[in-house]
């Protein structure tokens, strides 16, 4: 009898977990009216590419206010819209990464400061 072997289904496996970036799509709460560039597909990215378009690019703004969520990087965007409710120059940009101490949700979960486990899910980091 032949054996039979999996080598490239646990390769593949294993790259999409190592590539799902163990809480890279972690949401945190905006602490003040917050600004993000967002591709055409409503993904946010970096800053750089609404910042270093010429007019008619694919990126634009998208506008969260203070108390709703921020994506990481490559995260879709929801419940906040492409026209701010206040003057544009009152957003602040988001951070690369959620702050210290701000109150996440989504991702894989992890070990927190303490060395407790920080599941993800809604709600997670309160």
């Amino acid at each position: 009898m032949k054996k039979f072997s999996l080598p490239l289904t646990t390769a593949i496996s294993a790259a999409m977990l190592a590539s799902a970036g163990c809480g890279s799509d972690k949401e945190w709460q905006a602490s003040e009216n917050t600004r993000v560039c967002v591709d055409a597909s409503g993904n946010r990215m970096p800053e750089d590419q609404c910042r270093n378009q010429t007019s008619g690019g694919a990126f634009r703004w998208y506008y969260i206010s203070r108390g709703g969520y921020v994506p990481g990087y490559y995260g879709g965007v929801s419940g906040g819209s492409y026209s701010p409710a206040a003057s544009a120059e009152s957003y602040s940009p988001a951070p690369a990464e959620a702050p210290a101490g701000a109150v996440t949700r989504g991702g894989f979960g992890g070990i927190g400061e303490d060395g407790g486990h920080s599941g993800g899910g809604e709600g997670s980091g309160e």
